[in-house]
């Protein structure tokens, strides 16, 4: 934390207090500049009846543009933290503008959410940072008449902005209001439901059935759907700011293309031949023009109010819309559009773009990606659709828990450690590296292999000894390194700025590396491996941030051959650079396959690329806003729990059943959350998907759902049903009826809110 930089400008404003049946101000005035924590002791004035005395003030990060959030402040009075619950101005939840990504502004620990801003209006009016509701995101007000004594009351508050970052918690305009407040108005949770149900089960004829293909003279394809016919162009820039429509040939370029229909889809493959002596840079833009027919947008998964997105998000390279009657999407297959892809939809245009491209000098290039049609408007179509062009509907069998071999948790009991196990219903735990440290920091890079591993040893013995069929796993992470002198040591593989400064995680001792298979920083950084599995005695590797760390472009020597800064209107080269994916793929693809032979895989963030995706191994999303789910949806549908929002178990229930929102199963975060019985997690696991759903998963072995219907798989397999109620317990009698229609067997599942449900395949 930065305690030193909490208040640049504070004023607490009391003013004398006003008639019962007016709202009312009482204020003082007061300065703080840079203190190590602020707190003021001030005699509360009497409230009148039907009145609420309330806490407002304003906060933000000094910046010189809006810029995002972070956790930045806490508040506490008279010793009691000021937790959502006593928010009166705002909802806690809000969307933002930009892409409608769903954030929680406050933790249930009371941590504010602060938005790096010059001014206290600006992020409002910002499309990146401002909400689709107009919250204003900077003002915070809470009632606080339970809170006060008439009589020396302690408003503390303490900033949670990292101490290296050097920023402080601006905080103004701090007000004792008085007023009436309107009791909100809650709204009941839905009962079950009554009536007719929808019949649930696997599309037996999913792929989309299009007309006759059109491909016109100036390279437009059109083909119907449904009644609607959709057309899409592309065009490619040229240096000279030049644009190709149609395959031939320039002085700069010979482009052809080969449209393939398959089942349900379009491939297009697009091939580049650089006929000249100079890296060649060739942005592509594809789109389809639906202006005054579009209902709604997606892009990779994010749809918004307005129907304007932009998203850069290899995870999930997708463009989605729908019309009254059909569905239209684009998605970038192969590794190199998929790293540059962005989509975007704007004023009814959907588009996929490489900005990024630049080709080798006299070398051929190949982009392919896929236009995919759905015949009903449903964008869960569109998902499984590319799941299946994807071929991505792998086994998924590790109910994961991170459990940390620090000298803490070797001071648990059994019974303890039993009870956390079984409870989580892990079949893998993983230990973090916060223990050894070396020289107080978590031991990123190759400093790990010089610590006294011995902890590890014997975490992982006593786990196998009380649970035999529990796997273990530690920490891995293949781009950071805290060593003194890896900066020295490795120089040809740190990843530079444009400035050409080496980039670190937010701190200088957080350094920055690319390994690859010739360099030594990735010759190096392997034996982390080695020692996970051999000193360590782990049965497999959980991979943080596999496919890049904070930076995607590195701007430095080696190229990766296809990567470079293009200026938007001219089309010209500016600079080259290298995708950190792509550079670090061969030696990506190679542990992978190396973990997987000696053990388990399980990795945060799902691949970026097409060769990364087809090795199947198992990944999560982390939850930093709750629909970040809709980033995995296309390859390993998993999301971590969130270690911030979840206190409780219940919090940890709930997240479950958020996640089954966004087509996502669950994993366990943080050792914070005690889990005091067994819960949804325990039927998860192994599932196969065959499709995603909002509110459900359908796999081979098994339907997870927080929503009522009747489910099944469209023949004649027994069910085993396991219901769970809003507090996250198992209801034992809960009656699920057999149905038996057209010779197939459903379970009848009525679930009210909060209610979720697993159904077993026998």
């Amino acid at each position: 934390m930065n305690p030193l930089k909490l208040i640049e400008v504070l004023t607490l404003l009391l003013l004398s207090p006003v008639s019962s049946t007016v709202t009312g101000v009482w204020n003082w005035n007061s300065n703080i500049d840079q203190v190590q924590f602020s707190e003021y002791t001030f005699n509360a004035p009497e409230v009148p009846t039907g009145m609420e005395a309330c806490l407002f003030l304003k906060t933000r990060i000094p910046a010189t543009k809006p810029g995002g959030f972070t956790r930045g402040l806490y508040l506490t009075l008279n010793g009691t933290v000021l937790t959502p619950e006593l928010v009166t101005n705002r909802p806690i939840r809000g969307i933002l503008k930009v892409n409608g990504a769903i954030m929680d502004f406050m933790t249930p620990r009371g941590e504010i959410y602060v938005p790096y801003a010059p001014d206290f209006e600006s992020c409002d009016r910002d499309p990146y940072c401002g909400l689709e509701d107009g919250t204003k995101i900077h003002e915070w007000e809470f009632k606080v008449s339970d809170l006060l004594k008439p009589n020396s009351n302690l408003l503390r508050l303490q900033s949670l902005t990292s101490a290296s970052s050097n920023l402080g918690v601006v905080v103004a305009d701090m007000q004792l209001r008085v007023k009436k407040l309107t009791a909100p108005v809650l709204k009941p949770p839905q009962p079950q439901p009554q009536g007719p149900l929808a019949l649930i089960h696997p599309q037996s004829d999913p792929e989309c059935r299009y007309g006759t293909i059109t491909i016109a003279k100036d390279g437009k394809i059109s083909f119907p759907v449904n009644g609607e016919v959709f057309t899409i162009e592309s065009r490619f820039s040229m240096p000279d700011g030049t644009w190709m429509t149609k395959p031939g040939r320039n002085a700069y370029c010979a482009y052809s293309r080969k449209v393939a229909s398959e089942n349900g889809y379009l491939h297009i493959t697009d091939q580049f031949v650089n006929l000249t002596n100079e890296p060649l840079p060739v942005m592509q833009r594809h789109t389809s023009n639906l202006a005054g027919r579009v209902k709604k947008v997606w892009c990779a998964g994010f749809s918004t109010a307005s129907g304007n997105i932009t998203m850069i998000e290899a995870g999930n390279p997708t463009s989605y819309a729908i019309t009254e009657k059909a569905g239209l999407g684009f998605m970038a297959l192969s590794d190199e559009l998929q790293v540059h892809v962005m989509n975007w939809a704007l004023d009814g245009i959907l588009g996929m773009a490489d900005n990024n491209c630049v080709i080798k000098p006299k070398a051929t290039y190949r982009a392919e990606w896929v236009i995919v049609p759905t015949q009903r408007p449903d964008f869960w179509d569109f998902v499984n659709a590319c799941r299946r062009i994807r071929n991505v509907n792998f086994p998924l069998t590790q109910m994961f828990a991170f459990l940390s071999a620090t000298p803490e948790v070797e001071k648990w009991s059994d019974e303890k450690l039993t009870e956390f196990i079984r409870n989580k219903s892990a079949n893998i735990v993983c230990s973090s590296i916060d223990y050894p440290k070396y020289k107080g920091l978590r031991a990123f890079g190759t400093v790990f292999q010089i610590l006294d591993l011995s902890n590890y040893t014997r975490h992982h013995e006593r786990i196998r000894r009380l649970f035999p069929d529990v796997k273990t796993k530690v920490y891995f992470h293949s781009y950071l390194d805290v060593d003194d002198t890896a900066a020295r040591k490795y120089a040809d593989a740190r990843i530079l700025l444009p400035n050409g400064q080496q980039a670190n995680y937010g701190a200088e001792h957080y350094r920055l590396f690319f390994p690859t298979l010739t360099n030594q920083f990735g010759m190096d950084i392997s034996k982390n491996v080695d020692k996970i599995f051999d000193v360590c005695k782990a049965d497999g590797v959980y991979w943080d941030e596999m496919t890049y760390s904070r930076y995607k472009y590195h701007y430095g020597e080696p190229w990766d051959g296809i990567s470079g800064d293009i200026d938007l209107q001219t089309g010209k080269l500016l600079h080259l650079k290298s995708s950190v994916t792509l550079l670090s793929q061969p030696y990506i693809v190679g542990q992978i396959q190396r973990i997987m032979n000696r053990g388990s895989l399980i990795t945060n963030g799902v691949p970026n690329t097409r060769s990364m995706a087809s090795l199947h191994y198992q990944s999560f999303m982390e939850t930093g806003a709750v629909n970040n789910g809709l980033r995995s949806v296309l390859y390993s549908p998993v999301v971590l729990g969130n270690d911030i929002g979840e206190i409780k178990e219940i919090d940890a229930y709930r997240s479950m059943t958020e996640a089954l929102n966004y087509g996502c199963l669950y994993s366990w975060y943080g050792q914070n959350v005690w889990p005091e019985y067994e819960t949804l997690t325990k039927y998860m696991f192994p599932t196969t998907p065959i499709e995603l759903h909002e509110g459900y998963i359908i796999g081979k072995e098994r339907i997870v759902t927080n929503r009522s219907g009747l489910f099944g798989w469209g023949d004649i397999s027994g069910h085993e049903v396991h219901v769970f109620n809003a507090g996250g317990r198992e209801v034992s009698d809960f009656n699920a009826l057999t149905k038996t229609i057209e010779g197939k067997i459903y379970s009848e599942l009525r679930l009210a809110e909060g209610w979720t449900a697993a159904i077993i395949r026998r």
